[in-house]
């Protein structure tokens, strides 16, 4: 398996346990999860894959239950450039780690993101975007839930996505 380049997995089990605890790295280049990942297996996951290209996730999801015994060492995924990901109950402080750690090259981030309304802080997403994901050149992220916020309806919070920064950049 080491000249792997693409990746396809298909699964209905709801909870996949995999651990990632030992640095086995892969010649994967596109990898598409098509099923349930705890999101707290990403970080290692990601240490594994130094040639990905593409990574595609349809269910990223947080469960307590489930925690990465050994945290890896992160490395540089200079290669990657497309990232697509629903994630579900995944607080934005968390992805945010991901994305410093493993984000800088990417240039196309789809996400999906199903009940936290802090993804849909506009300026939080520019800083991110300006310092450590400067090679990003489309930005697509779908919201999924009502907001909760009384004061803020969702015309506000995509008025917030209308500065100079996103005309720019559009």
């Amino acid at each position: 398996l080491s000249t792997l380049k693409y990746c396809k997995i298909e699964y209905q089990q709801l909870l996949l346990f995999i651990n990632f605890t030992n640095y086995d790295s892969s010649s994967i280049e596109y990898l598409i999860i098509n099923g349930h990942l705890p999101f707290s297996a990403l970080h290692n996951l990601l240490c594994c894959l130094p040639k990905l290209q593409h990574l595609s996730i349809t269910y990223l999801y947080k469960h307590d239950d489930y925690q990465e015994r050994n945290k890896l060492s992160s490395i540089q995924l200079k290669y990657l450039k497309h990232v697509s990901l629903k994630l579900d109950y995944v607080h934005f402080d968390e992805f945010e780690k991901i994305i410093k750690e493993f984000f800088y090259h990417i240039q196309i981030l789809r996400l999906t993101i199903v009940y936290d309304e802090t993804y849909l802080d506009a300026k939080r997403w520019q800083q991110l975007i300006l310092f450590h994901m400067s090679y990003l050149r489309i930005f697509d992220i779908n919201h999924q839930s009502s907001v909760n916020n009384n004061n803020l309806t969702y015309h506000d919070i995509i008025n917030q996505f209308n500065s100079s920064f996103w005309n720019e950049n559009k």
